[in-house]
């Protein structure tokens, strides 16, 4: 019956589309006719000549008769209704946000606005750009506008009670409660629990008992939601019950019974649906991909494979190239400085470790002694962070212009070869020694999730004041796990008076 309504209700909305994209296009018609009496009365600053540009028998300043516009409007509506139908714009709107509504409006005109264009350049014509312009704008505003009023009448409807799809939930677990809660929360989805199934038990257990009295004790369900235990006793529940959709959750320990019970829903109609977050790990979140035809679930840690990412990394490598640039004449100056001031190479090289494990060479401007390596094990006891990095306020091995340009974060600058690279990123977790990673327990080596940085939290939270590996580890899991492109660009708004006040110098 659902299905019945909802595909009347499509129906509607294509017709109702087909009307909108025909009334656009009459209406722009008719606006693109009065631009030249606004040409007579505004300045051509505030109505651009090429608007008018057309070459359709007629004068530029005029417009062509409605019906030499034919083949545009056929080319229009079929562009608009395949974009549509290609986007699912007629199917089911009750998991749908707004914004969808927005995209699908929007997208569906811009891939008609193409097709004009495209038609337009095959067979030669020389349309008004002024009216493919109104054509599409206007159209977009009108399917927007129409689908907004179907996406509230239906949420009011169903927050009344009606059109609403049953569901039995299969699992007494944290998903199940999480999905029922949702459910329960947003009666405009028109969506009712109208049974809890376990497919663990043959008879009805205190587990499942309790958690239906939970959900009952918190409003999530009704007095009518029944508790069905058993593969036997869920499908005689399909037989005798009107049931939508069953949905499987925390069902980990039932996968053979799921498969036996996702056959008798299809040999009966019933829609079936599997949480696709199969376990529950808490930190690591899990994505849905399809790999051919087979679907995969993907499990890892924040930020995993955002858009963003790339957007960060094309970022890392323009303001690095910037930098290096600009920065070459304050270079030159600190290399001379480190030369005059004790003999050995101006830069120093060495392994560090970077995303995801990758050993790459991390250059610095040498501020310690050639033979600083050699010393390091003298130096253990002295050590002021605990863990394995090491830490020393008063190291004897760094230089005079070592300690100036260390205090300034001035010896990091080749770094920003490293961020040009791919090595390292501009934000992010500072990049440890080999044999700090060696030490390191399960949870530590998370910090190896994301591309080590020039700057992160560490750096601009007193760095100086951080004796404890532990809260270093810390603030570093904290930024991989709320990461953004706005965090980054506060860090690094934060890292410039740190730089020049030398606040926290190691």
């Amino acid at each position: 019956m659902l299905k019945e309504n909802w595909r009347s209700i499509a129906r509607i909305e294509r017709c109702f589309d087909a009307a909108i994209v025909v009334g656009s296009f009459v209406l722009a018609h008719w606006l693109r006719g009065l631009l030249p009496l606004a040409m007579d009365v505004f300045p051509s600053t505030f109505v651009p000549s090429f608007l008018f540009s057309t070459k359709l028998t007629f004068s530029s300043r005029a417009i062509a008769p409605l019906k030499d516009y034919v083949v545009l409007l056929l080319v229009s509506l079929a562009s608009h209704l395949f974009s549509l139908e290609s986007q699912g714009a007629y199917g089911s709107m009750r998991l749908r946000s707004p914004w969808w509504l927005l995209r699908i409006s929007v997208v569906s005109s811009f891939a008609a606005f193409v097709s004009l264009g495209t038609i337009a350049f095959v067979l030669k014509l020389d349309p008004s750009r002024a009216f493919i312009f109104l054509h599409c704008s206007v159209a977009s505003i009108g399917l927007l506008a129409q689908r907004s009023v179907v996406f509230r009448v239906l949420r009011y409807w169903r927050g009344k009670g009606r059109n609403f799809r049953n569901l039995v939930v299969c699992g007494s677990g944290s998903q199940a409660a999480r999905l029922i809660r949702d459910v329960a929360r947003r009666p405009e989805l028109g969506i009712r629990v109208r049974g809890i199934a376990s497919l663990e038990k043959v008879n009805v257990g205190g587990a499942e008992m309790a958690f239906r009295a939970q959900m009952l004790e918190s409003g999530f369900i009704s007095n009518d939601c029944q508790v069905v235990a058993g593969v036997e006793a869920l499908t005689h529940f399909l037989t005798e019950m009107a049931v939508d959709e069953v949905l499987f959750a925390d069902y980990a320990g039932v996968l053979k019974e799921v498969e036996e019970m996702v056959i008798r829903c299809s040999e009966q109609g019933v829609r079936t649906t599997l949480v696709a977050d199969l376990f529950s790990f808490g930190v690591t979140r899990s994505e849905l991909s399809y790999f051919g035809s087979m679907p995969l679930i993907h499990y890892q840690t924040p930020p995993g494979d955002r858009w963003d990412l790339s957007l960060k990394r094309i970022i890392d490598i323009l303001v690095s190239a910037v930098a290096l640039v600009l920065m070459s004449p304050l270079c030159v100056w600190i290399a001379y400085a480190i030369q005059r001031d004790s003999p050995g190479p101006i830069l120093f090289k060495q392994k560090r470790v970077g995303l995801n494990g990758r050993l790459f060479s991390l250059y610095k401007f040498r501020s310690m002694y050639p033979n600083a390596e050699d010393l390091l094990a003298s130096l253990r006891e002295e050590n002021e962070m605990s863990g394995p990095a090491f830490k020393l306020t008063n190291d004897p091995r760094v230089t005079k212009v070592g300690r100036w340009i260390r205090r300034h974060s001035l010896d990091e600058l080749p770094q920003l070869w490293n961020v040009f690279r791919g090595d390292m990123s501009l934000v992010g977790p500072r990049p440890p020694l080999p044999h700090e990673v060696r030490l390191y327990d399960r949870r530590e080596r998370r910090r190896l999730s994301m591309r080590p940085g020039l700057t992160c939290t560490w750096q601009v939270s007193g760095r100086s004041d951080i004796t404890d590996f532990e809260s270093w580890v810390q603030l570093d899991l904290e930024y991989i796990d709320n990461w953004s492109l706005g965090r980054d660009f506060s860090l690094l708004a934060r890292t410039v008076p740190a730089v020049l006040f030398g606040s926290g110098a190691r």
